[in-house]
């Protein structure tokens, strides 16, 4: 629940304190009783809690003495010195009335003064007359004047002396006066001293002393402290809060927004890394409590399970009380988030300087800057790319590690960032919860069905991600059930979806990415039953063979198998007697594929090729001559033995090339072309799909061209490819 930033109105929610002060003050106001009045001073800075120390003290004074008469008068609310003079009369005449209606002469008298300030439209006792607008009266209307002010006075001796007779006790409390111009801020001292100096009336006036003392020198003409000393009889410094009660009240507030938080996941180092070097430096205040609580529990409730708290919580702290720093971080996500500078260092002495330049600029000592140290804190504990650059040496920190910050989701992984600021899942992310529904509880049939739709939404690349973030975070338990439950759906579908990113510069590998997610999977499998179920999925009708193909790659790799590097990884999931076992499985799913020519709508044809012909080179070398058995599978094998890619330049260019040496295992080059050309004109040409029909033209505009020797050209931008393709059809 939000906190309004009000002042509390009972000692039962005093929190600071206070109540010790208020009740001694409430006593000693019961006690007063003089003829004439008296004025107390409660001085205290904007935030220091005047307002809440009033309500304590009134409500004491009522608790004990159902007498008094209370008026809280708010001058604030008054639109000009008139208005405020007469307002206060009138609030004060109400009050009397509704607490001593008995008393009807005095309530009545003080409803007349009041009249009489709105008829003469003037202000007595301060030496000078002032109009409701400012101007100086006119000369013919000065006698009249002067006869109204005379009679203010002797209403005013009436008021006097039926307050006097009548025993009426009055406590006025006046608050926001520094909150007014500097001409309302004298009428209210002129209200006090010249024109309510009534008996047994109490004034507790409070204020920013330092902002009423500028105010009364400059329109006094004089010393605003010696004229404010003369007007308060009783001054009194609001008592500053014990810092510690402010923290427990800063706890007791977090404390309820986190209730639902599991206690055991809490970072408790890195959450008091945070408090004690930054949130510490900015929480001077209940003021201060109130307006970060506030923030951050509107953030927390749109992105509590998106976000990690403590990050939220150091950025709200930057947001709310150094927002000049807050406002420059979402420009420089590049140098914030990733490895930390020992990694950077690596790349070279340019980019560790690049990346100094870069942080320390919009961050260095600046007089926007609330507190530098704690900002260097803050931000070097969020990101620890930029811990050395701000110079601290001191904090627990933290190491970065992507695949952890990213099932955390903490602000220094790339993913990450932007929600921050943004208060919205960037457009291509996947909830966390749709990732550990994935993960922990879907049943096959969701499983299924949601990684497709997600597929189809764009974000297959933020699921797999996150299944590998996941699968290789050792703090994280995935059970065998749950393990297997998600590499079957993967495997089953990996044919279906298409490299999304086959045009990016840096992409990795998407084939690479399944085995990123299935191999620590794979280790959550108990030793002694994990090739049983990779049988499974060998002999499995729904995974094709292409995608199986790049299962036995990286279990051959493992073992030093049809690789350059032929030392065996220790920890190899399977034996090389399991492999061979998968090797005759493959052997003949691979050739079903091929005879029924299925293979050549694969996208992974080639591995598929260079796989079986590992296994069995002449069986392979067979399968090649018999695949071609008219124009369109020429075209499909062209398709097979073209590769995408991109250049970079200016900008990222889309490319395809194809390896004329490998299609030469298939078919003689020449023969191919000729071939090719005629068939270009043909219906069953139009038939093909536009991914097939862009390698057919890249091969035949390219062919000629090429030596043989030299087939792995830079490529052909896919924009000239559709140009030519669109030429053919005229």
């Amino acid at each position: 629940m939000l906190n309004p930033d009000l002042p509390i109105t009972k000692n039962s929610e005093d929190i600071l304190n206070r109540s010790t002060f208020a009740n001694s003050l409430a006593k000693t106001l019961l006690q007063y009783s003089f003829s004439s009045s008296l004025t107390i001073g409660l001085y205290g800075e904007w935030g220091s809690g005047k307002t809440s120390l009033l309500n304590m003290v009134l409500e004491t004074v009522e608790s004990k003495d159902s007498n008094t008469v209370i008026l809280r008068f708010n001058p604030w609310l008054c639109s000009n010195s008139k208005q405020l003079i007469t307002q206060f009369f009138k609030q004060l005449s109400t009050a009397i009335k509704l607490k001593k209606p008995k008393n009807e002469t005095a309530w009545e008298l003080i409803d007349q003064y009041a009249d009489l300030f709105d008829a003469a439209n003037m202000i007595p006792g301060a030496g000078t007359i002032i109009s409701a607008f400012g101007k100086t009266l006119a000369k013919e209307a000065k006698e009249k004047n002067e006869q109204e002010s005379n009679d203010l006075q002797g209403k005013k001796d009436k008021i006097i002396t039926k307050m006097r007779d009548d025993d009426i006790r009055v406590i006025v409390s006046i608050d926001d006066i520094d909150r007014l111009t500097e001409e309302e801020i004298i009428s209210v001292f002129q209200l006090v001293k010249a024109l309510a100096d009534f008996p047994n009336t109490i004034y507790i006036l409070a204020f920013d002393y330092n902002v009423v003392v500028r105010a009364l020198s400059k329109v006094q003409h004089g010393d605003g402290k010696e004229y404010l000393e003369k007007i308060i009889q009783v001054p009194f410094e609001i008592p500053a809060p014990c810092i510690t009660d402010i923290y427990t009240a800063l706890f007791s507030k977090l404390d309820v927004i986190f209730r639902d938080f599991p206690a055991d996941k809490w970072p408790k180092d890195i959450w008091a890394e945070l408090f004690q070097f930054g949130i510490k430096k900015y929480i001077k205040s209940i003021r201060d409590v109130i307006r970060y609580t506030n923030v951050f529990l509107l953030k927390y409730d749109l992105l509590k399970d998106e976000t990690d708290p403590v990050d939220l919580l150091a950025l709200t702290c930057l947001q709310v009380f150094d927002p000049f720093i807050y406002s420059n971080l979402p420009g420089f996500k590049e140098f914030l988030c990733g490895d930390d500078m020992s990694s950077s260092l690596s790349r070279g002495k340019a980019y560790e300087d690049e990346l100094k330049r870069n942080v320390s600029k919009p961050f260095s000592s600046n007089e926007k800057i609330t507190d530098q140290e704690a900002v260097n804190h803050i931000l070097s504990m969020l990101f620890p790319k930029v811990k050395n650059v701000l110079g601290i040496s001191y904090s627990y920190g933290r190491n970065y590690s992507h695949r952890d910050f990213f099932v955390r989701n903490n602000v220094a992984a790339p993913e990450c960032f932007d929600r921050y600021f943004a208060l919205a899942l960037e457009k291509d992310a996947i909830s966390t919860s749709t990732i550990q529904r994935f993960i922990y509880e879907d049943s096959p049939q969701e499983l299924e069905k949601n990684i497709l739709e997600i597929y189809q939404s764009g974000k297959i690349i933020r699921l797999l991600d996150g299944i590998e973030a996941y699968a290789n975070n050792r703090s994280l338990k995935i059970s065998e059930e749950r393990a297997t439950a998600v590499i079957t759906v993967l495997v089953r579908n990996w044919e279906k979806f298409l490299d999304p990113n086959d045009a990016s510069f840096l992409s990795i590998p998407f084939s690479w990415r399944l085995l990123f997610c299935v191999d620590p999977l794979l280790e959550k499998i108990d030793s002694g039953r994990r090739f049983q179920y990779i049988q499974e999925i060998f002999n499995d009708d729904f995974v094709q063979p292409s995608t199986l193909t790049l299962l036995l790659q990286n279990f051959e790799r493992q073992l030093g198998r049809f690789t350059d590097d032929s030392k065996p990884n220790e920890n190899a999931l399977l034996s090389l007697a399991d492999v061979l076992q998968l090797e005759s499985i493959f052997k003949s799913r691979a050739i079903d594929a091929i005879d029924s020519k299925s293979v050549l709508n694969s996208a992974n044809a080639s591995s598929l090729f260079w796989m079986l012909q590992n296994i069995d080179p002449d069986m392979a070398k067979s399968k090649k001559a018999s695949l071609i058995t008219d124009d369109t599978s020429l075209a499909k094998v062209i398709s097979a033995c073209t590769s995408r890619g991109s250049t970079l330049g200016k900008i990222v260019v889309k490319t395809r090339k194809v390896d004329l040496k490998y299609l030469e295992e298939f078919v003689n080059l020449d023969e191919a072309y000729n071939r090719i050309e005629k068939f270009v004109a043909t219906d069953s040409f139009t038939h093909l799909t536009e991914d097939e029909k862009l390698n057919t033209i890249l091969f035949l505009k390219t062919a000629k061209q090429q030596n043989k020797e030299d087939s792995f050209f830079d490529g052909v931008p896919e924009d000239a490819l559709a140009d030519w393709l669109e030429q053919t059809k005229h």
